[in-house]
């Protein structure tokens, strides 16, 4: 009988081998995967040559302009929600920018019945504006504005 003795060197050289020649069936594998990658991209960029692509340039969308009502109810909003009594202040002085005097009158609908409005008293914007900041209160909403002849508001209805 004889005895298999197996140095260990030698079964560390057989491990070796054997890891050896696995590991380059995986790099070919993985040599041929990459290969075929590269010709695939060879082929979509030779049909991106021989078909051009018209590219239509991006128009952004026409944005919207405020206009002069949109500004005066986001003044109104400003000056209701003001964080301070200055900040109130700044915000009527500009509101007043958008008129032709601080004693353009206000009316405002209390009550409509057909083509027959009921009108509260009449105010004037600059007494309008700090009832607002008083009050603290911007439930009315532009009903009507009536410019003169420089683009100024001579006249607001507002409906509550």
């Amino acid at each position: 009988m004889t005895k298999n003795n197996i140095s260990p060197l030698s079964l560390v050289i057989l491990l070796a081998l054997a890891l050896g020649f696995s590991a380059c069936k995986k790099n070919k594998k993985l040599a041929d995967i990459s290969d075929q990658n590269a010709v695939k991209e060879q082929m979509e960029k030779e049909e991106m040559e021989e078909e051009p692509q018209v590219v239509e340039p991006k128009v952004k969308p026409p944005v919207k302009e405020a206009t002069k009502e949109d500004k005066l109810t986001n003044y109104f909003g400003a000056i209701a929600n003001a964080s301070s009594t200055n900040s109130a202040n700044a915000s009527i002085q500009e509101a007043l920018t958008m008129f032709s005097n601080s004693e353009a009158p206000v009316l405002i609908v209390i009550y409509k019945d057909g083509s027959n409005p009921s009108y509260d008293e009449p105010t004037t914007i600059g007494k309008y504006l700090n009832y607002l900041k008083d009050t603290k209160n911007n439930k009315a909403k532009i009903e009507e504005v009536v410019y003169d002849s420089n683009g100024k508001i001579k006249e607001l209805v507002l409906r509550k």
